[in-house]
C-alpha cells in the first residue's frame, strides 16, 4: 500500500521540479503548490475493504481532484485583484453565517418542533381552500383480482369479489397465493395509469367504455382472467378528495409550523440579546 501511494505521488509530482524546491512537511506525500496531502490523509480515503486496483482508482481520482483545485485556488490568488478577491471573500464569509446559522435553525426545529398535525387541523385546511385542490389526472377507486386463464374455480372467486363483505375479502386474502395479482383496497384513490398497468385489457383506447362509477366487469385476455371493480371516479379538473390531498395539506401545515418557529426563535434571540447588552446599537 504505502509504494501505492508514493508511486501516485510520484508521477503527480513529477511533472514540476518546483515541488521539490518547496520545504514540505516529513509527512506530506503529495504537494500541490502550498498544499499538501499526508499519508494519513490519503489512507482515510480507503473503504475497509479494498482491492489493488480499486486504491488505485480512487486514491489517483481523488489526488488529481484534489490538486487541481488547489493549483486553481492559487492561482486565482495570484491573477484576480485585490478588490475582486475582496468582494469573494465577503461572499464565502456571508455563505459560511447561512451556513452555520441554518443547521443551528435546522437543530433546534428537530429537537424542539411538534411534527404533529391533528385531523381536525388538516380537514379545516382542506375545507376553507378546497376550492384550490383540483385534480391534474383522473382518480379512481377499485379492486381487481388477475386469475390464470386455467384457475380452476373462477366462479367461486369471483362471487367472493362481487360480494365484497369483511368475510369475503378474507376468504379471498387467504386464497391470493393462487392468484397472478390483486388489489382489493378499493377504500383509497389511485392514479388511472395503475388501472392500465395491473389491468392489460383496460387501455386508454377503450377506457370511457369500462372505467365509470359502479361498473363491474369480468375480462379476458391470453394471459388471465381479470375480476374488475370500479367504485368511483374523478376527473381531472374535478375537486380532489380529502383522502387523497392528506399528505400534501400536512405538510403544508408543517411547514408553515416550522417557518412560524423559525421566525419566533429569530426574535426571541435578539431580544435576548437586547436585554443582555449583547447586541447593541451605540448613538
Amino acid at each position: 500500500m504505502h509504494k501505492l501511494l508514493y508511486y501516485i505521488a510520484f508521477l503527480l509530482l513529477l511533472s514540476s521540479c518546483e515541488y521539490f524546491q518547496q520545504a514540505q512537511p516529513v509527512d506530506a506525500v503529495v504537494i500541490a503548490g502550498d498544499a499538501y496531502l499526508s499519508q494519513e490523509d490519503i489512507e482515510n480515503l480507503l473503504p475497509e475493504q479494498y482491492t489493488k486496483e480499486d486504491s488505485t482508482i480512487i486514491v489517483s481520482s481523488y489526488i488529481n481532484n484534489w490538486a487541481t483545485e488547489r493549483l486553481l485556488m492559487q492561482n486565482a490568488r495570484k491573477n484576480i485583484s485585490l478588490s475582486q478577491q475582496e468582494q469573494l471573500d465577503k461572499l464565502i464569509e456571508k455563505y459560511r453565517f447561512e451556513l452555520y446559522s441554518q443547521a443551528y435553525k435546522q437543530e433546534l426545529t428537530k429537537q424542539n418542533l411538534d411534527t404533529v398535525i391533528k385531523l381536525a387541523a388538516i380537514e379545516n385546511y382542506f375545507k376553507q381552500h378546497q376550492k384550490d385542490f383540483k385534480l391534474n389526472e383522473d382518480l379512481v377507486q377499485f379492486r381487481y383480482i388477475q386469475l390464470d386463464p386455467l384457475y380452476t374455480d373462477v366462479d367461486m372467486v369471483d362471487k367472493l369479489f362481487n360480494k365484497g363483505s369483511i368475510d369475503a375479502f378474507k376468504k379471498l386474502d387467504s386464497l391470493s397465493l393462487g392468484f397472478k395479482s390483486h388489489f382489493l383496497n378499493d377504500s383509497i384513490w389511485v392514479q388511472k395509469n395503475i388501472v392500465f398497468n395491473r389491468v392489460t385489457t383496460i387501455t386508454p383506447s377503450n377506457e370511457e367504455r369500462y372505467i365509470k362509477d359502479n361498473k363491474y366487469w369480468k375480462l379476458e385476455d391470453s394471459v388471465g382472467v381479470y375480476l374488475v371493480r370500479f367504485n368511483n371516479v374523478l376527473r381531472r379538473g374535478d375537486n380532489a378528495p380529502l383522502s387523497y390531498v392528506k399528505p400534501t395539506i400536512k405538510q403544508v401545515l408543517l411547514n408553515r409550523r416550522k417557518l412560524n418557529y423559525i421566525k419566533k426563535l429569530e426574535k426571541d434571540l435578539l431580544d435576548d440579546a437586547i436585554k443582555s447588552k449583547k447586541f447593541q446599537i451605540k448613538s
